[in-house]
């Protein structure tokens, strides 16, 4: 598990960073960090502090914890096979709490 979290925290922050229809600069400029860092973090190419994790939660307007493993924000773990309709009905959940925030 703990190999998979970095690239799952950067994979769920470019989720939700594009489905909010943010570029890259715009999100890291509202992170406080450079694009190329932001774009480090979302390849799961480099660690990044509870700070930056939770600068970047706030500028993409939700919970730091979302970002997390089973933070129900997005569950993007690859490793993981899955039936059509489970995939469905995770994309019907995350619709429903990006309409929410």
């Amino acid at each position: 598990m703990t190999e998979q979290l970095i690239p799952h925290i950067g994979k769920t922050i470019r989720f939700i960073r594009q489905s909010k229809k943010l570029s890259m600069e715009e999100a890291a400029f509202a992170s406080g960090i450079s694009y190329f860092y932001l774009s480090k973090i979302e390849h799961g190419q480099c660690n990044l502090t509870v700070k930056v994790l939770y600068q970047i939660a706030h500028a993409l307007n939700v919970k730091p914890t979302s970002l997390l493993p089973d933070g129900r924000a997005a569950s993007l773990s690859d490793d993981t096979p899955r039936k059509k309709k489970d995939v469905l009905k995770m994309l019907q959940q995350l619709t429903n709490q990006i309409k929410a925030l």
